[in-house]
C-alpha cells in the first residue's frame, strides 16, 4: 500500500514556511564552474584596473569616490590624532583679518605683514613656513635702499630662524629673480607653493619635490628623518643621496634665467638621474593621510590675524608650536577638495606637513590585484545568486500564465505575482548602488590609515558580469559526468574561456611590465 503522498497533495506548514529560505540557498548554491566563471571574470576586472590604474586612467574616479565621500561628513568617530607630535601651527589671515587688518588691500600692505612676521618671530617658532608672496610689488620695484620688511626676514635668518617663503607669482621680464637670489644669499629658504590635484581632488602628498611642507619638515627634523618617515625604494633613496629640498630652489635660481622654468624645476623630484619610472608608480608621492587634515585635529592650531594696538600680530593665548604656517585663507579660490571636505590652502600645506610626519604609503598593488579577485568573487557570488532568485521568480510565473484558470482570485494572485517580480527586478537593479554606498562608507576605514581603495569599478563590472547566468535559470547547463571543471565551463560559456581568460592574463602582463 502506498502511504507516500499524493502529487497534488499540500505541503505541510513547516515546508511552506522554509520554501523562500530553500529557494534562496538552492540559488546561491555554487558549482564548480559557478565559481571558476567568477575566478576568470573577477581577474579580468582586477587586470583592467591594474593596467588603468598605472596609467593614471581611473584617477577621474578615485577624485569622484572622494568627494562622496567628504560629502558624508565625519563618519567615522576620531579618537587621538595620529599626527599630534607634527601638528604645526597655523597663523592666518582669514576674512575678518583681510577687511579689519589689511583693510581688503592687494598686494597684501608692506608695513602689516612687516609688523605680523615681527610679531609672530617673538614667538621663538623654530620655522617659519610662510604661504604669502613677499615679493617687491610693482610700486616698490623702482624704491631706492633695501624694503624694511626684506630687513626683517634676512635679520631673522641671521637670527637663526628657519624662514621658508614661497616662489612669488612670475613677474614681467623676470624682476624678482634677484630679489629671491639676495634673500637666499642671506640663508632665506625657497619652495614651491603648488599643491598636487588629480580630477579635482587632492589625494597626494609630495615626498621628495621642494614643496613647502616638504622643506619645512627637513629643516624642522632633518633629512634623516624625513628618509624614515616616509621611505623610498632602496634604488631611489640612493640616487637621491647628497640632495637636500631645503637648499634646492636657491640652487636653482642661480642656474635659471627664468621665474616661469625656476617655477616648473621647483615642483619636480629631487633625485638624480632618470625618474620618469619612479614617477609613474608613484615613488615621490604618497597617499594624503585624511587625520591630517582632519578639522576635528585642524582647527584647534589655527589661530586668526588681529590688531593689537594698532599694529598686526596675532593673541597672546594662541598656540605655540615650533612649526608655524603663515598664510592668507580669505581667497575662495584658494579650495581644494579633500577626503575631509573643502580645506583652503595653507591648511592642506599644514596638514601636508602633519601627513608627512605620520608616514603614509600605497598599497603594494599586488596586495590589492588579490584583493580585488576575492572581493569580485564574493560579489559574483552574491550577485549571481540574485539574478537566479529572480529568473526562477520569472520562470514560475510564465508557468502560472499557462494555466487556463481564469478566476477572478487567479488574476488578482497573478498581477499581485507579477508586480512582485518587478519589484524584485528593481531591488536586484539597486544592489550594486546600495554595494557601493557601503564600500565608500568602509573604504573610509582605509582612508583613515591613509590608504584608498577604489571599489567602484569591480562591483560596477562584477554585477554586469553575474547577468550572463540569469539564463540558467530557464535553461540550465546539464553537468556532463566525466568532464573537469575547465572543461564544463568551455562548454557552458565558452567566452569565458576563449576571450576573458586571456584577455585577463594579456591586461596583467601589460600591467607588471
Amino acid at each position: 500500500m502506498d502511504t507516500g503522498h499524493p502529487e497534488n497533495a499540500p505541503l505541510p506548514l513547516w515546508r511552506r514556511l522554509l520554501w523562500p529560505v530553500a529557494q534562496v540557498g538552492s540559488a546561491f548554491k555554487l558549482t564548480g564552474t559557478h565559481l571558476l566563471h567568477h575566478v576568470i571574470g573577477a581577474s579580468l576586472i582586477a587586470s583592467l584596473m591594474l593596467a588603468l590604474e598605472g596609467l593614471h586612467v581611473l584617477e577621474w574616479l578615485d577624485a569622484a569616490m572622494l568627494r562622496a565621500s567628504a560629502e558624508q561628513g565625519q563618519l567615522l568617530e576620531r579618537g587621538k590624532d595620529p599626527g599630534a607630535a607634527y601638528r604645526p601651527g597655523i597663523i592666518e589671515i582669514d576674512q575678518p583679518a583681510f577687511e579689519q587688518v589689511f583693510d581688503e588691500r592687494e598686494p597684501l600692505e608692506r608695513a602689516r605683514l612687516q609688523q605680523l612676521l615681527a610679531n609672530v618671530a617673538r614667538r621663538d617658532a623654530r620655522v617659519l613656513a610662510i604661504d604669502l608672496d613677499l615679493a617687491p610689488a610693482v610700486y616698490e620695484q623702482h624704491d631706492a635702499g633695501a624694503r624694511p620688511l626684506d630687513q626683517l626676514l634676512d635679520r631673522l635668518a641671521a637670527d637663526g630662524r628657519q624662514l621658508v617663503l614661497i616662489l612669488p607669482e612670475q613677474s614681467d621680464r623676470n624682476a624678482n629673480l634677484p630679489w629671491i637670489r639676495a634673500r637666499c644669499a642671506a640663508g632665506v629658504h625657497f619652495a614651491s607653493p603648488r599643491i598636487r590635484e588629480r580630477m579635482g581632488a587632492v589625494t597626494r602628498i609630495e615626498l621628495k619635490s621642494p614643496v613647502l611642507a616638504a622643506v619645512a619638515f627637513e629643516l624642522a627634523h632633518g633629512a634623516q628623518q624625513q628618509e624614515r618617515a616616509q621611505p623610498m625604494p632602496a634604488a631611489l633613496s640612493e640616487q637621491k643621496a647628497g640632495y637636500r629640498l631645503a637648499d634646492r630652489v636657491c640652487q636653482l635660481a642661480q642656474r635659471t634665467r627664468s621665474e616661469k622654468q625656476l617655477a616648473r624645476w621647483a615642483f619636480e623630484p629631487v633625485i638624480h638621474g632618470d625618474a620618469k619610472d619612479a614617477a609613474e608608480q608613484n615613488a615621490v608621492t604618497a597617499p594624503f593621510h585624511p587625520a591630517a587634515v582632519a578639522p576635528a585635529f585642524l582647527d584647534p592650531t589655527r589661530s586668526g590675524v588681529r590688531l593689537l594696538d594698532g599694529k598686526a600680530g596675532v593673541a597672546a593665548d594662541a598656540p605655540r608650536k615650533q612649526v608655524l604656517f603663515v598664510g592668507a585663507t580669505y581667497d575662495v579660490r584658494d579650495r581644494y577638495t579633500t577626503a575631509e571636505g573643502e580645506q583652503a590652502g595653507l591648511h592642506l600645506h599644514a596638514a601636508a606637513y602633519t601627513s608627512l610626519g605620520i608616514g603614509t604609503a600605497d598599497v603594494n598593488k599586488y596586495v590589492v590585484f588579490v584583493a580585488d579577485i576575492i572581493f569580485g568573487v564574493l560579489l559574483g557570488c552574491l550577485f549571481g545568486g540574485l539574478w537566479t532568485l529572480y529568473g526562477r521568480a520569472e520562470l514560475a510565473i510564465d508557468k502560472r500564465m499557462e494555466d487556463h484558470d481564469f478566476s477572478r482570485l487567479h488574476r488578482m494572485g497573478t498581477l499581485a505575482e507579477f508586480y512582485g517580480i518587478r519589484l524584485m527586478l528593481v531591488l536586484v537593479w539597486a544592489s550594486p548602488f546600495a554595494i557601493g554606498a557601503l564600500a565608500i562608507y568602509l573604504s573610509r576605514g582605509l582612508l583613515e590609515q591613509g590608504w584608498w581603495v577604489n571599489p567602484g569599478p569591480l562591483i560596477a563590472g562584477m554585477f554586469l558580469h553575474a547577468m550572463s547566468l540569469r539564463d540558467e535559470a530557464h535553461h540550465p547547463h546539464e553537468e556532463v559526468p566525466g568532464l573537469n571543471v575547465w572543461a564544463q565551463l568551455r562548454r557552458t560559456h565558452p567566452g569565458i574561456v576563449l576571450v576573458q581568460a586571456p584577455l585577463a592574463v594579456l591586461l596583467f602582463l601589460v600591467a607588471v611590465i
